[in-house]
C-alpha cells in the first residue's frame, strides 16, 4: 500500500514539475529566448556550411597538386621500378604513375591539338620517361620533391613550386583566420545564449525565492527551469538548422546550375556533424545557462 502511495505521489509531482515547464515555456521571456537562440545557431550555422566549403574547396585544389618526376636520359641504365618503390616509400605520397616517353609525346599532342602537328615530324622523341606523383597534401609538395631529388636516375622535378607556396601559404591565412572569427562567434554565442536565459530566469526569481521559502525542495525548484533551458535551446537549435539546411540546398542547387565551375558542397548530407553539433551545442548552453541561473537565486 504505501509503495503505491509512494509511486502515485511520484508520477503526480512528475506531471506537476512537467505542466509546470511547458506553462513557463509559453511565457513571453522563453519565447524571446528561443528566438535569440535561434539567430544565434543561425549565426553559427552560416559559419560552420562556409568552413565547410572552405576545407572541401581546399582539399578539391590540394589533390590537383602533383609532382613530375624526370628520369636521366645520360645513357646511364635507370632502375625504373627501385625509383618507383622510393617514392612511393616517402610520407604523403598517394599515388605514382609511371609515364613512358612515348605516353609523354601522345599526351603533350593531344593537349596541344592542331599546334601540335610538327610532333609528328620529330626524327627523335625529345621527352623522357616520368613519373606522375600524387600527393595528399599541397605542403608536402616540398619536402616529397625534396626526397626525390636525392634518388639516383632522377634529372628533374618539375611542381609548380612557387604556385603551391602561393597555395598553401593562402589555405593556411584562410584557415587561420576562419577558425579566430569560429571562435569569437562561439564564446559570443555562448554568450548571449546563455545570458538570455539568465533574463529568463531573472524575470521569475520572485517566483523562486517564494517557492524556497515555503519549503520546496531545492530540486523540486530547479528541475522545470532547467528542463525549459534544456528545451530552449533544442528547440532554438533545431529550427536554426531546419532554416540554414533549406538555406543552403536552394543555394547550393542555384550554383550548381547558374555556376557549375564553383566547387561547393553539394550533398547536405555532408553538413550532418554541423547539424548535429548546433544541436548539441544548443542543448548544453541552455540547460547549463538555466542551472546556473536557478542556482544564484536558490540561495536565500
Amino acid at each position: 500500500m504505501n509503495c503505491e502511495v509512494g509511486t502515485a505521489l511520484k508520477l503526480r509531482t512528475m506531471a506537476l514539475l512537467g505542466g509546470r515547464t511547458f506553462r513557463n515555456i509559453r511565457r513571453t521571456p522563453a519565447l524571446i529566448s528561443v528566438i535569440v537562440v535561434m539567430a544565434c545557431m543561425v549565426v553559427l550555422g552560416v559559419l560552420a556550411a562556409f568552413t565547410a566549403n572552405l576545407m572541401h574547396i581546399g582539399g578539391q585544389l590540394q589533390s590537383q597538386v602533383q609532382l613530375r618526376v624526370l628520369l636521366a636520359q645520360d645513357g646511364a641504365p635507370v632502375d625504373k621500378d627501385s625509383i618507383r618503390n622510393a617514392i612511393r616509400a616517402l610520407p604523403g605520397v598517394k599515388k605514382v604513375e609511371y609515364v613512358s616517353r612515348d605516353e609523354a609525346l601522345n599526351r603533350l599532342s593531344l593537349q596541344m591539338g592542331e599546334s601540335g602537328f610538327f610532333l609528328s615530324d620529330l626524327e627523335r622523341n625529345p621527352l623522357p620517361d616520368s613519373f606522375d606523383v600524387s600527393i595528399a597534401r599541397a605542403e608536402d609538395a616540398r619536402p616529397t620533391a625534396d626526397g626525390i631529388r636525392r634518388l639516383a636516375g632522377v634529372s628533374d622535378i618539375i611542381y609548380g613550386q612557387k604556385w603551391v607556396d602561393n597555395l598553401v601559404g593562402a589555405l593556411r591565412v584562410l584557415w587561420g583566420v576562419t577558425g579566430a572569427v569560429a571562435g569569437l562567434v562561439l564564446v559570443g554565442a555562448s554568450l548571449i545564449v546563455s545570458n538570455t536565459i539568465k533574463l529568463s530566469v531573472f524575470a521569475r526569481r520572485k517566483e523562486i525565492e517564494i517557492m524556497k521559502l515555503v519549503g520546496a525542495a531545492d530540486g523540486f525548484i530547479l528541475f522545470p527551469f532547467v528542463i525549459e533551458g534544456l528545451v530552449i535551446g533544442l528547440v532554438g537549435a533545431a529550427m536554426a538548422t531546419a532554416l540554414v539546411t533549406a538555406g543552403y540546398v536552394g543555394l547550393a542547387a542555384w550554383a550548381q546550375s547558374a555556376a557549375s565551375f564553383v566547387c561547393i558542397v553539394s550533398d547536405p548530407a555532408r553538413l550532418k556533424p554541423a547539424a548535429l553539433g548546433m544541436i548539441v551545442f544548443g542543448a548544453v548552453v541552455g540547460l547549463t545557462g538555466s542551472a546556473i541561473s536557478v542556482r544564484r537565486y536558490l540561495r536565500v
